[in-house]
């Protein structure tokens, strides 16, 4: 039997949710948007530290509680628990053996509304797109704002795995949207990335995100418990009698 929450969202439920962050969350410092959401709960699930809804939901809706009506928000709740069950599955398997293929992979990025009247183009993905559309900006952003939920726990993770460090970098890079947003965060002009390059490294996003869950599953599992090797029969016993082990601590 299929629970509720083993069901993907279809693009309707895809389409509301967008719409119930848009009107719920703070402008501020909410998730505002179906991309950021995505890679807001990409990083809860792929981070240090398991979360529950108790503790990320108050950073999905921010700080301004006025803007919020009752019955949307439960309703934009239940379906992002859908969503995290279905990034969640996405991450948890390796991009190429995923059904559906390595597409089925991918996070949810948007792209401008001028792309939706240009034909696709099998040779150009960029074909139509704005030179300074910042694609997976979004996303990426989402994804910061998901590792300050337990800042220090991804600060030591990211100390103690180079690769997942230099991931986070890439994605730090893919969240500044022009130079002047790299001026406002401290970033260097120098990061800020072309679009070419941001499709190019946003398609490296399925495996960065399968990897990082597998260190996270792996830190979690408990460590072996070491056991000390007996001594022989005819060693000298450990504690020190003198005797030889089968005669003292070893009788019996």
């Amino acid at each position: 039997m299929t629970r509720a929450n083993d069901l993907p969202l279809d693009d309707a439920e895809l389409d509301r949710l967008d719409l119930l962050l848009d009107r719920c969350a703070d402008p501020a410092d909410g998730i505002i948007g179906l991309e950021m959401l995505d890679g807001f709960l990409s990083a809860v699930l792929a981070g240090p530290v398991a979360l529950t809804a108790e503790d990320y939901l108050p950073a999905v809706w921010g700080t301004s509680t006025p803007r919020r009506d009752a019955r949307q928000t439960e309703e934009a709740q239940a379906l992002i628990a859908r969503l995290e069950a279905q990034i969640l599955r996405r991450i948890a398997v390796a991009p190429d053996e995923r059904p559906g293929g390595r597409d089925a992979a991918h996070p949810f990025l948007g792209l401008p509304e001028e792309a939706e009247t240009v034909a696709p183009d099998a040779d150009d993905p960029l074909a139509g797109l704005p030179a300074d559309f910042p694609y997976a900006s979004a996303w990426a952003g989402g994804f910061l704002h998901g590792t300050q939920l337990r800042a220090e726990a991804w600060d030591a993770w990211l100390d103690a795995h180079e690769d997942i460090a230099n991931d986070v970098l890439v994605i730090s890079r893919l969240a500044l949207v022009n130079a002047e947003h790299a001026r406002e965060v401290g970033a260097d002009e120098a990061d800020v990335l072309s679009l070419a390059e941001r499709f190019d490294l946003a398609d490296d996003l399925p495996e960065m995100l399968h990897d990082m869950f597998l260190q996270r599953i792996h830190d979690q599992r408990p460590a072996p418990v070491r056991r000390e090797t007996a001594p022989g029969r005819n060693d000298p016993c450990p504690c020190g009698s003198g005797k030889k082990y089968k005669k003292c601590h070893g009788a019996g």
